[in-house]
């Protein structure tokens, strides 16, 4: 479709009529057309198809247009009727046409444009007798079509004419067809109305486009699009009028031109030249009070309040009525209370032909007015951001409580835009460490790396300490998340001894924030013990310092390698009432606590538990804005699924914390997490080169790679390379990991993966290794009583033993993990089991197996496992169905994307309802195209609907 045709869209029945009318008239019978609508609408765009259909049939046709410029000339409109007719016609002819009664016209159409007819009432009669029988002659070589556009802007004298014409067409071939728009008045509009109110008058009145056809207009024009609400916004912006619409989308294509797909935001800014230069014309037409409020209204946006707009405009109330009379009569504004702009991207054009020092001082106005009126603080904010530097003189107080509100709704983004501007504004010394230090932290909220700088500007301002030690707090949580964790310690470790005993819940986080970024630096660790030592030395302990002590002995408790049960009881008293202790919630630091006991929880194989305290702390970190916490509580989550075999879920996890960690430069050690997460996902699946992409993609700093942080990478890396055969590199990873959490005597992890290395070993066919191996880690694992690591040691031991050994090896390892929360590690185990089964000829026995181990693999998703178990049984002559593609395969977290996507929803949208980033919901979409066998979100409810008829 040609941007030309969107006017004709959604015209069928008018351009239908119109082609009755041609047929009947070329049939013999007189045809009276009037086209009636708005300006933009498309009246002339009807008249020209109108045009071309009565050229095609045969027609004789007579143009004519009317123009503001020929208001005051008598029977321009009739000469130019005429005009083209006579320059053809030869002498012979026009003599033949222009005799008898047609002779009276002769002396108008033969005049120069300049000279005056005859007036009074009988001269015009005898010429409008002699213009009606030239068209009777004329309609008698072939029928004559007589087409006005414009008819409101056509002088008296033609329009009369018209009207005479009109009430003489019986029984003659002659088509005359008006276009007018009916909210004009004056002396045309009354002889118009008298055209249109003729018995064989057919009135075409056009209504708007509707947002379906509009959607039609735009799909046709630009291709598929990616942002479903364009069509809305485009319909929202242009009020349906064709016009607006078009020139809308000719703006749009030439400026995003190569530059990827159209946004909807980006509509609502948009002034087409055109509609520009349409709108300055009928502003030049007004009065200056009529103009200055509508400016007025223009820069206070669709929604202004009259009383606003006066006040911005300087216009007294009296003056108030007349100007937006004439504002509606001139289709600018709609004739209602309160008044608003019949098409916003008018209100765009008046607000972009504005000079910008008039802009700039409107909008300080603005902002003043509508502070006094203690308006919205976010619509005074947009005027001050509009305003010049120092066009306010309340603009730093009134953008730190606009910010301030933003941040509590969730908006950090936009307090950053606020607090930046105030800035500009040259505050006091005080208030630019406050400043600052808002700045900061809406920043680190929207995970921008600029907060470093600016929390450390706010601290080298401010000689308070408990002021540095808060605003200590958010940078050291800041430079956690950057990874550099030894500029944090000796930060934290300085404002430390600054706050003393000055305020002991500051002092308080301040110790945790010592102590956990100190447990994660190796050559800082001295200071983190100090700092327990000091705290188990203070008598009147705050709830939060003793929740601090109690996390230690648990930590202690796993160090010394007691059993799984004492540790989980210190862990359990470490949590008693946690939730309650408002302080120790109140800021990110406490998010390492909770990961360290999640983890203990892990090893101790409460798996459930520790899932329900992480999600349980992400959602008291969201609602808090603690997005810092927010991301390591995610990351940390992702681990503890993956070890639940809740691949999908842990595979959310990670990526909505990675994706937000890169997106803004970021890189925590609590990263680690996710990556190895991710890169198990990604190894069960099959996936391997995804797998192998990700390290190449989170290069940790090396002082990570040297800590104990890094043994989930090594963990997952290790098993990684065993799956693709690398034996040896992976036994070296594994057994690193295992080395890095020696070191920090937290033995209970670095046993559950030793039992990987062991099984690598074997397949290397360093066997006597592995065995020793083996029994140091069953022995440990006996005396620790965690079911999963006793399981691991029993599977290595089995893997390694002949088949009837084997056989109870993995019984018992099979009956150690029934109970658990490890789907994967049990499935893995009944695949082994089933596979030892048949090749005792149990084969009765292994088919049970290895269906089982077959079911719980499928459901966790885990396609390596699937495929192991899958030959297993075929090797026994069982045919087995596996569901990898089709909407059946979708994980939970794919289907609901997909859902949403196939509803209409936008990436962004999807995002902000499932509390996930626009690249994750990407990641799900692209996935479920795969396994849907599509290739857009187009195809999605088809594809999705096929689904559901089976199931149906």
């Amino acid at each position: 479709m040609r941007t030309e045709d969107v006017v004709l869209v959604e015209r069928e029945y008018e351009l239908n009529t119109i082609d009755s009318a041609i047929e009947r008239c070329a049939a013999g019978a007189e045809q009276l057309l009037l086209v009636e609508g708005a300006p933009g609408l498309g009246k002339t765009s009807l008249m020209g198809f109108l045009h071309r259909r009565v050229t095609e049939s045969g027609f004789r046709v007579l143009t004519a247009r009317g123009q503001e410029i020929e208001e005051a000339f008598p029977y321009g409109v009739v000469r130019q009727l005429f005009e083209d007719w006579l320059a053809t016609a030869s002498p012979e002819e026009r003599d033949r046409l222009l005799s008898g009664p047609a002779k009276a016209a002769a002396e108008l159409l033969e005049q120069h444009a300049g000279d005056a007819p005859r007036t009074g009432e009988a001269a015009q009669h005898t010429l409008f007798n002699g213009l009606y029988w030239l068209c009777v002659r004329l309609a008698e070589q072939a029928p004559l079509a007589l087409s006005l556009d414009d008819a409101w802007r056509a002088d008296l004298p033609s329009l009369r004419f018209l009207r005479y014409l009109a009430a003489r067409l019986d029984g003659r071939p002659i088509l005359l067809a008006l276009s007018t728009d009916p909210a004009r008045l004056g002396p045309q509009a009354s002889v118009i109305h008298g055209i249109v109110s003729h018995p064989a008058a057919r009135l075409l009145r056009l209504a708007p486009l509707s947002e379906r056809g509009i959607a039609e207009c735009v799909r046709d024009w630009l291709g598929k699009v990616s942002d479903p609400r364009l069509a809305s916004a485009c319909h929202q912006v242009t009020g349906g009028s064709p016009f607006f619409l078009r020139e809308l989308i000719d703006e749009l294509s030439a400026a995003e031109s190569g530059e990827g797909d159209i946004l909807s935001d980006r509509v609502f800014d948009v002034a087409p030249p055109k509609v520009m230069r349409s709108v300055l014309r009928q502003l030049e037409a007004l009065q200056a009070p009529a103009v200055a409020l509508v400016e007025a209204m223009a820069v206070l946006g669709t929604e202004a309040d009259l009383r606003h707009s006066l006040e911005v405009a300087g216009i007294e109330q009296p003056l108030a009525a007349e100007a937006l009379g004439a504002l509606a009569d001139s289709g600018l504004l709609c004739p209602e209370v309160p008044p608003r702009f019949v098409y916003p991207i008018v209100r765009t054009a008046i607000y972009h032909q504005l000079p910008v020092s008039v802009r700039s001082t409107a909008h300080a106005r603005a902002a003043r007015i509508l502070a006094a009126d203690a308006a919205s603080l976010d619509d005074i904010a947009q005027h001050v951001l509009r305003s010049d530097v120092g066009g306010c003189d309340t603009a730093v107080e009134l953008l730190r409580r606009a910010a301030g509100k933003a941040v509590g709704e969730g908006r950090a983004a936009v307090a950053v835009t606020y607090l930046t501007r105030a800035l500009h504004e040259s505050p006091s010394s005080d208030e630019a460490v406050d400043l600052l230090t808002e700045l900061g932290r809406a920043e680190l909220r929207s995970r921008m790396p600029d907060a470093l700088g600016h929390l450390r500007q706010a601290l080298d301002l401010s000689d308070d300490p408990l002021v540095r030690g808060r605003i200590g707090l958010d940078l050291a949580a800041g430079l956690m998340a950057a990874a550099r964790n030894d500029e944090a310690v000796r930060l934290v470790d300085g404002l430390r001894a600054e706050v003393g005993d000055l305020d002991p819940d500051l002092g308080m986080l301040l110790d945790t924030a010592l102590i956990a970024l100190a447990q994660q630096t190796p050559h800082w660790r001295d200071a983190a013990e100090h700092s327990l030592r000091r705290l188990h030395e203070e008598r009147d302990r705050p709830a939060g310092v003793e929740r601090i002590l109690a996390v230690d002995r648990m930590a202690e408790s796993l160090r010394r390698g007691e059993p799984a049960a004492r540790v989980g009881e210190l862990a359990d008293q470490a949590l008693n009432g946690a939730f309650g202790d408002d302080a120790f919630h109140a800021h990110d630091v406490s998010a390492y606590l909770w990961s360290q006991v999640a983890c203990t929880l892990a090893c101790c194989d409460r798996l459930v538990e520790a899932d329900r305290l992480l999600t349980r702390a992400a959602g008291d970190a969201h609602e808090s804005g603690r997005v810092m916490a927010v991301d390591a509580h995610h990351a940390v989550r992702a681990w503890v699924r993956c070890q639940r075999g809740r691949l999908a879920e842990a595979e959310a996890d990670a990526r909505q914390m990675l994706d937000k960690a890169s997106e803004f430069g970021l890189r925590s050690s609590t990263a680690v997490f996710a990556v190895g997460a991710l890169i198990e996902v990604h190894t069960a699946r099959n996936e391997f080169g995804s797998a192998k992409n990700l390290l190449r993609t989170y290069d940790f700093d090396p002082a990570i790679k040297r800590s104990v942080m890094y043994a989930p990478v090594l963990f997952a890396r290790g098993r990684l390379h065993g799956a693709v055969g690398d034996l040896d590199a992976g036994v070296e990873d594994i057994l690193h990991g295992g080395q890095l959490l020696e070191s920090e005597e937290v033995p209970g992890p670095a046993l559950l993966y030793a039992a990987d290395a062991a099984i690598l070993l074997h397949r290397a066919g360093r066997t006597e290794r592995a065995q020793r191996l083996v029994a140091e880690l069953t022995g440990r694992a006996r005396h620790f009583g965690a079911p999963r690591l006793l399981a691991s040691a029993l599977r290595a031991e089995a893997l390694m033993a002949m088949p009837g050994p084997a056989v109870g090896c993995l019984e018992e390892a099979a009956e150690l993990l029934t109970d658990t929360d490890a789907l994967l590690d049990y499935a893995t185990v009944l695949v082994d089991l089933g596979a030892a089964l048949r090749r005792r000829d149990r084969l009765t026995q292994a088919r049970r197996r290895l269906n089982s181990g077959l079911q719980i693999a499928q459901d966790c998703g885990a396609w390596r496992l699937v495929k192991t178990a899958r030959s297993e049984l075929s090797a026994m002559g069982v045919r087995v169905r596996v569901v990898e593609a089709g909407a059946d395969s979708l994980t939970v977290q794919e289907r609901r994307v997909a859902d949403l996507a196939a509803e209409g929803v936008s990436n962004r949208e999807i995002a902000g309802a499932l509390f996930v980033t626009v690249k994750t919901v990407e990641w799900h979409l692209n996935r479920a195209y795969r396994k849907l066998s599509i290739t857009s979100r187009h195809e999605l409810a088809e594809a999705l609907a096929v689904r559901q008829a089976k199931l149906s």
